[in-house]
């Protein structure tokens, strides 16, 4: 590692709310190369979550998870675009010589809300960081190494994220990544988005990211003006305490609002979705509406792609009373194209 770099990781320590610009030298070539990695923070005890959190996992998943000992989840620093990206890697602790499967796990939220990134504060609804790691600590134990990115946008610029836009580049650049770690098999990799992940999720397929299957939770797949039909309330076009609001963030909005909304609207163009898709929601979700769900499976209905589509009758956005069974069926799908030769 260059000086260089162990300046700017030392940095970043320090003050994690920023996306560092790399050297000028700086090439597509480093794209996706992983230049430092440190242990994440323990999750807490169950008796330090609040109501909210205790409501997402059942005690006695949080506790089992929370005491796994076969995988180690490391914050990552990793280059896009020039740019040195903050990072979840959760590999097996043991690889044993084998090659693992491994899931690029796309994040909701918008700017500095909904990040990954632990710092140092309790987990609770408003820093709900440690339910993503729950999550994906129930993936990785069916047999995947997960990898994350916290994408581009947030601190200085969390205001300005453009949601589907430039930083959707900080996850086809996961692929590089995980191609270069020798314990992940570069042929088996997949992919998982919730909500606005979800929306991430299918534009990175719509540019041909290399992976054999996907996922997608509660992710919008149809966005317009009319923001109140693909997402809850009226910040995505007024703003809010997290976001500028997509007319200030996007160029000529006034002229350009249609296509800005159609490059984020997998359902306007489901030819370009290659790869089979596991479309699961939750039809009591006050955030994404199903319908979301269902138009996007109409779409790939109507092309004749691969797709299956999950409905939960009486669970919400994040699909928490039934996260057993959602992480079952993700891990059922990957398999079936290809993730382990045995479903574990």
């Amino acid at each position: 590692m260059s000086w260089y770099v162990r300046a700017l990781v030392g940095l970043l320590a320090a003050a994690p709310a920023i996306a560092w610009a790399g050297p000028a030298g700086t090439s597509n070539a480093e794209n996706g190369r992983i230049v430092s990695e440190a242990s994440w923070p323990s999750l807490p005890r169950w008796d330090e979550l609040d109501e909210f959190t205790h409501g997402y996992f059942t005690q006695s998943v949080y506790e089992r998870v929370r005491a796994q000992t076969e995988f180690e989840v490391l914050d990552i620093r990793y280059w896009s675009d020039g740019l040195l990206i903050r990072g979840m890697l959760i590999r097996p602790k043991q690889p044993g010589g084998q090659k693992w499967p491994a899931v690029i796990y796309n994040r909701g939220g918008t700017g500095d809300y909904g990040r990954i990134g632990n710092y140092g504060v309790p987990c609770k609804q408003e820093n709900d960081s440690c339910l993503y790691l729950v999550d994906l600590l129930m993936l990785a134990e069916k047999g995947f190494v997960v990898i994350a990115s916290d994408y581009r946008f947030h601190g200085s610029t969390g205001k300005r994220d453009e949601w589907g836009g430039q930083e959707v580049d900080d996850v086809l650049n996961l692929v590089p990544a995980l191609k270069a770690l020798e314990f992940v098999d570069p042929t088996r990799l997949y992919m998982l988005g919730q909500s606005r992940g979800g929306t991430m999720t299918y534009i990175a397929l719509k540019r041909g990211a290399l992976v054999q299957a996907a996922a997608v939770i509660a992710g919008p797949a149809l966005l317009s003006a009319d923001t109140k039909s693909f997402i809850h309330g009226d910040w995505f076009l007024k703003g809010n305490e997290w976001f500028d609001g997509a007319p200030k963030v996007w160029p000529n909005y006034e002229q350009r609002a249609d296509e800005y909304y159609r490059d984020r609207s997998a359902v306007l163009w489901p030819e370009k979705i290659n790869v089979p898709v596991l479309i699961m929601h939750g039809r009591m979700d006050k955030l994404v509406p199903v319908t979301q769900a269902l138009r996007m499976a109409e779409a790939l209905q109507s092309h004749d792609k691969v797709y299956s589509l999950v409905i939960y009758g009486s669970d919400g956005h994040s699909l928490s009373k039934n996260a057993e069974d959602r992480t079952r069926r993700i891990v059922e799908w990957f398999d079936q194209y290809g993730a382990h030769s045995v479903a574990r």
